[in-house]
């Protein structure tokens, strides 16, 4: 029988235990409506600006709403709802507003879906004062992350992988030892390692376990740390953590280096004098819409090879 994602029970959780929260989706799913009824469960146009407007006029008169989009990438045209009005409610009303909506949506992963649909969103959404940007690096982190993000007061966006719910996920040990509540803003130790550490977020996280592996056949012991959120960002967590291993940082992302939160990871780790510039690398997403070619994906994100490479080059200086 095949084992049902843990994502799908923090859903059904956080409905079952708010009786005024709705979903917004652009497909049926009859399970859910058969629980919690389709007034509820509510199926709407592909019209993600409108999906999200209606989600903060809800919020804003104290129901709770979880959008579902197909991807990310139609986000995009939501974002006057988005940055103009879910993220400054707070703000703007000095507290006495808060707009508890979950956006959550597919990223990239191996679909070739290509440009207009797969995207690494997290650093560009990261920008966004008063959002919380969720990048899920396993499928217990998936729904520990949507377990918060289903009672926190404000906006919050829950990327998620296509990776996470395939089967390639059963060759790889899971990071989170439960599917339970896993708070914002707080880096996770995915694999313990005393000799360098890999930090990934979202899909680069299974890319540095497997890394990880390989290293340990050349006796280099890898530390990888799941970022988990693009924003709150943990700069001093992931400081203490690569202060415990010591040696070099590779900082493995799949958004451009640009628009990468870690850059700002980086610099912050330099400063913190955690670890020394010509210790530390960043290997990123090349800055070019995805394809669909699938040679031409695999030369512009980084890989298990690259991080590999990046490590024995460290050993090496």
């Amino acid at each position: 029988m095949t084992r049902r994602h843990p994502s799908v029970g923090a859903v059904r959780g956080a409905l079952a235990d708010q009786p005024t929260m709705s979903m917004f989706c652009t497909y049926q799913q009859p399970d859910l409506i058969e629980l919690f009824g389709a007034e509820r469960m509510v199926r709407l146009p592909i019209a993600e600006n409108t999906m999200l407007g209606m989600a903060v006029g809800m919020a804003l008169l104290g129901r709770r709403v979880l959008v579902s989009i197909a991807r990310a990438a139609f986000l995009f045209t939501a974002f006057d709802q988005l940055v103009n009005e879910a993220t400054k409610w707070r703000y703007m009303s000095d507290g006495q507003f808060t707009v508890p909506v979950v956006v959550r949506g597919l990223t990239q992963g191996s679909e070739q879906l290509g440009a207009q649909h797969e995207h690494a969103a997290h650093g560009l959404l990261s920008q966004i004062p008063g959002l919380v940007v969720a990048v899920p690096g396993s499928p217990n982190a998936a729904a520990g992350l949507l377990r918060t993000a289903l009672v926190h007061p404000d906006p919050v966006v829950v990327l998620e992988s296509p990776r996470l719910y395939a089967a390639d996920w059963s060759s790889l040990p899971e990071p989170e030892p439960t599917d339970a509540a896993l708070p914002f803003g707080v880096a996770g130790r995915a694999r313990p390692g005393r000799d360098l550490t890999l930090v990934g977020i979202g899909n680069t996280v299974a890319t540095c376990l497997r890394a990880a592996a390989v290293l340990d056949r050349d006796g280099l012991h890898a530390q990888v740390v799941d970022l988990r959120t693009a924003a709150p960002l943990d700069l001093d967590g992931v400081t203490a953590m690569v202060r415990d291993a010591g040696g070099q940082v590779i900082l493995v992302d799949e958004a451009p280096a640009g628009v990468s939160v870690m850059s700002a990871l980086g610099l912050h780790l330099v400063r913190a004098g955690a670890v020394a510039p010509h210790r530390l690398d960043l290997l990123a997403g090349a800055p070019v819409p995805a394809p669909v070619s699938p040679p031409l994906s695999a030369a512009l994100l980084p890989d298990q090879e690259h991080v590999v490479s990046a490590a024995r080059r460290g050993a090496a200086r």
